[in-house]
């Protein structure tokens, strides 16, 4: 058993050696049994399987629309889920609010809000996808601010830190966290998350 940790998620990879492939077949798969108990929720495919894709099937399957809020990942998560072919039947659209004067003005954060917390934190987050979801008239919004780097951290908020939040018909999730890596690899961790988050609420 190989753990193998990229941005999409941890990998658990399976090797059987020096046995006949019929052995190997029957080992491989009493393996992937015990791993998917043990692991339970928390995996969400097998092989090559892509989170937008699960999201998609799975907006479709509650027959939901959703839009975006991104701020420190400018674009990346609308072009997740915009990539997959036959998306706009669930992707209505999305506001790339950079500027905090953008999610006042475009998702109605408060600004009491702002000054209380900052624009990466949850409670922003949440105003920010129930601003998208409201005012484009879906069913689910999703957002995204963080720091992605290489500047702009704290002692309290450093590089690396983000806050994703999806609201579903009224109810909203969140929650904020950090992850290690690059400008680039910060931001495909929050886009990865916030889909991850996407997928969780709308399996109740």
């Amino acid at each position: 058993l190989a753990y193998l940790p990229g941005w999409e998620g941890v990998d658990l990879r399976l090797t059987v050696r020096d046995v006949p492939s019929a052995e190997a077949d029957t080992r491989l798969a009493r393996a992937a049994d015990a791993l998917r108990g043990k692991v339970g929720k928390h995996v969400y495919g097998e092989d090559e399987a892509d989170m937008a894709v699960l999201v998609l099937e799975a907006l479709r399957a509650h027959r939901m629309r959703i839009a975006v809020a991104e701020s420190c990942t400018g674009g990346m998560l609308g072009m997740r889920l915009t990539a997959i072919a036959g998306s706009s039947d669930v992707v209505h659209g999305g506001v790339i609010a950079y500027d905090n004067a953008v999610k006042v003005a475009q998702l109605g954060v408060r600004q009491e809000t702002l000054v209380a917390h900052g624009a990466v934190s949850e409670e922003t987050a949440r105003e920010m996808a129930s601003g998208v979801r409201e005012r484009l008239g879906v069913d689910v919004g999703v957002s995204i601010t963080g720091v992605a780097g290489p500047g702009g951290g704290t002692p309290e908020k450093p590089v690396g830190t983000y806050c994703v939040a999806v609201d579903v018909r009224g109810v909203t999730r969140s929650f904020r966290t950090s992850s290690v890596g690059d400008r680039h690899e910060v931001r495909q961790r929050a886009t990865q998350a916030a889909l991850s988050l996407v997928r969780v609420a709308l399996e109740g």
